[in-house]
C-alpha cells in the first residue's frame, strides 16, 4: 500500500471545546485521488474499508473495526481479504486475516475531517463531497436546531428552531448564504413574512473553517452563531444580543446543534407560493425565554481574541444584509 506522509497545518487553537459526532460515509485524501476510505459508525462502533492499490497498481482493499475511544479516536488491527468471488461470479467464501501493517489509528478532528496513521505515516482525510457544492452551498436546505439553554433559562432547558438556507448570493462584495427562520415545518420555503421578520445571513471563513450566521430573532434581538459544519450536521454556540449592539463574545454562548431535515432540492421545488401564511403580528424570539441575568454571568468564552474579532466583523457585515 502506498504511504504518503501528509504534513498537517490545521490550526485548532480557536476551536471551542464542544463535542461533535464524526460522520459516516465516504472519505478521501485530496492528494490521493482514486483511492478512498469508507467509514461507517454505528453507536460507538466503527467499521472501515480502505480502497487502495498494491505496489503494482492493482486494486486492494483492507478493513478495520472496533470501538471508538471516547468520541473521536479509533485504533484497530488492519485486515486484508482475498480469494473471494468476482463480480457476478458464483459466490465463494473469502479469506480474511490480520496484516503486518500494524494498527490503523483514526483521530477525528471535526465531523468531516480526520487523520489516519499507519506505521507512523499520517494521511489527512475528509468526508467526500459529491454534489453539495462549496461550504455555503452545502448549507442550502432545511435545518432543525436544538439549543441547550439550561444554564441561561429558568424554564425548559432545551428549545428548538427551524432554519432555511435558501440561496447563495453576493452582497457588498461578500459571498453569503441567505434564508429565514421557517414559519412552519410543513412549508419549506421562505415566505415574505419570514423574510421580513426572521431573515438570516451566513458567511464562511475558509481559512479558519468556521461558519458565522446571524438570524433576526425578533424585532429587538439578533441571534449570532459560531459553527463548525459537517455534511448533514453542525455544532457550535449561539449568542443573543439586542439590535443596534454587539454580542458579548467574552462570555460563553449557549450550545447549539443542527441537523439537516430537508435537502436543498426539496426546498427549491417544494409546493406552495412564497407568501405569508396569514400571521398578523410578529412572534417573540428565543431571547424572551432566556434570563438576562444568567446570560450576563456566563462563564468566560472559549473563543480566543482573534476568533472574537473575526466573528464581530462578520456579524456587522451580515447585519447590513439583513437590514437592506
Amino acid at each position: 500500500m502506498k504511504k504518503i506522509l501528509t504534513t498537517l497545518s490545521l490550526i485548532m487553537m480557536s476551536l471551542p471545546s464542544w463535542s461533535f459526532t464524526p460522520e459516516s460515509g465516504l472519505w478521501w485524501n485530496a492528494d490521493e485521488p482514486g483511492s478512498g476510505y469508507n467509514i461507517e459508525i454505528q453507536d460507538n462502533f466503527l467499521f472501515g474499508v480502505f480502497y487502495v492499490y498494491d505496489d503494482n497498481g492493482n486494486p486492494f482493499w483492507y478493513t478495520t473495526s472496533g470501538f471508538l475511544d471516547g468520541n473521536s479516536y479509533f485504533e484497530g488491527d488492519i485486515y486484508i481479504s482475498e480469494n473471494g468471488p468476482c463480480l457476478l461470479c458464483n459466490w465463494v467464501q473469502n479469506n480474511s486475516f490480520v496484516t503486518n501493517l500494524g494498527k490503523a489509528r483514526i483521530d477525528f478532528l471535526t465531523e468531516t475531517t480526520a487523520t489516519l496513521e499507519i506505521q507512523g505515516a499520517s494521511i489527512f482525510l475528509e468526508r467526500f463531497n459529491f454534489f453539495l457544492g462549496d461550504e455555503l452551498q452545502k448549507m442550502r436546505g432545511e435545518w432543525q436546531v436544538v439549543y441547550d439553554v439550561s444554564e441561561y433559562s429558568n424554564n425548559f432547558p432545551f428549545f428548538a428552531d427551524v432554519l432555511l438556507f435558501e440561496r447563495t448570493e453576493t452582497f457588498n462584495g461578500d459571498y453569503l448564504a441567505t434564508g429565514c427562520r421557517s414559519e412552519s415545518t410543513t412549508y419549506n420555503r421562505c415566505t415574505n413574512y419570514a423574510l421580513n421578520n426572521n431573515d438570516l445571513a451566513a458567511a464562511y471563513d475558509d481559512a479558519n473553517d468556521e461558519l458565522i450566521v446571524v438570524v433576526r430573532d425578533d424585532a429587538d434581538y439578533y441571534l449570532a452563531y459560531y459553527l463548525k459544519t459537517g455534511t448533514n450536521q453542525f455544532d457550535g454556540e449561539a449568542f443573543s444580543y439586542r439590535v443596534g449592539s454587539s454580542p458579548n463574545l467574552n462570555l460563553a454562548g449557549f450550545s447549539v446543534r443542527g441537523f439537516r431535515s430537508a435537502s436543498k432540492t426539496f426546498v427549491d421545488t417544494g409546493a406552495g407560493p412564497s407568501k405569508s401564511l396569514g400571521k398578523t403580528k410578529a412572534t417573540s424570539g428565543l431571547n424572551s425565554l432566556l434570563d438576562e441575568s444568567l446570560l450576563k454571568s456566563a462563564p468566560a468564552s472559549s473563543l480566543n481574541k482573534a476568533a472574537q474579532s473575526r466573528m464581530l466583523a462578520t456579524i456587522k457585515r451580515l447585519e447590513q444584509q439583513l437590514s437592506k
